[in-house]
């Protein structure tokens, strides 16, 4: 009788292994078709089609960003498929913080080493001194935009702070410095680990394809009964397996 039960058991629980496999294929094929559209340029729409609000958990995308020059022109950033990889700068005139940052841009500094474009986004004039703004602003090719929305849109802390684009809508990092060097090395990094996870992308269709063999060679296709438990149906299965990814 025990070795009955025995038996039931390890039948169950090969049953559930082998669905958790078929999951597992389902999410790497989805992973691979994701890669293959972003490897043909065509931008991957995210869950959230707008930056999360403070509180509302990690920005991953790259809003616009409506407001006002320091002469009082209306303005829009659109960080979409195509645009400049922008740094953005999130930095105040009252920031004590923010002035050696303030003072880099005056400074003959490679910027293009850092973005194809530099943005500085301060609050709006409410919350600014506009002339201290027209103080510490660089005199040409670095944009002062002012906007209390876009901090909130792009969930800052606090200054000084800094979100670089990467040209099709999404974020390659973000994170807060306090000297040009360490926003060199934030910079460096955040194009690092890209590169790393577009070199370790190469590999879902692989490992997509080896667990497809694997359950082949056992037998077991798309709509076999040992994928689903009893009183399952393919339907219901492949609904469990949308809600697992």
């Amino acid at each position: 009788m025990v070795t009955i039960v025995i038996a039931v058991l390890l039948v169950i629980a090969l049953v559930y292994i082998v669905a958790l496999l078929r999951s597992h294929a389902d999410i790497l094929r989805r992973l691979a078709a994701l890669e293959e559209r972003a490897g043909a340029g065509a931008p991957v729409a995210p869950a959230e089609a707008a930056a999360a609000p403070v509180g509302g958990g990690e920005v991953t995308t790259a809003g616009p960003i409506n407001g006002t020059t320091l002469h009082g022109d209306s303005v829009t950033l659109s960080f979409g498929p195509g645009s400049p990889i922008t740094l953005i700068a999130f930095l105040t005139s009252g920031c004590t913080s923010c002035a050696p940052l303030w003072a880099g841009l005056h400074e003959a500094r490679d910027l293009g080493a850092l973005a194809q474009r530099v943005t500085v986004i301060t609050h709006d004039p409410a919350r600014e001194s506009p002339t201290r703004l027209a103080r510490l602003a660089p005199p040409g090719g670095t944009e002062v935009i002012m906007s209390s929305a876009a901090w909130t849109d792009y969930a800052v802390p606090g200054s000084p702070h800094f979100v670089l684009t990467d040209g099709a809508g999404g974020i390659l990092g973000r994170g807060s410095a306090l000297s040009w060097s360490q926003l060199e090395t934030m910079v460096a990094d955040a194009r690092a680990d890209a590169r790393r996870a577009v070199a370790g992308a190469g590999n879902t269709a692989e490992r997509a394809q080896r667990s497809e063999s694997a359950l082949a060679s056992a037998g077991i296709g798309p709509g076999h009964a040992s994928l689903y438990p009893t009183g399952s149906s393919a339907s219901g299965s492949g609904v469990a397996g949308e809600q697992g990814v």
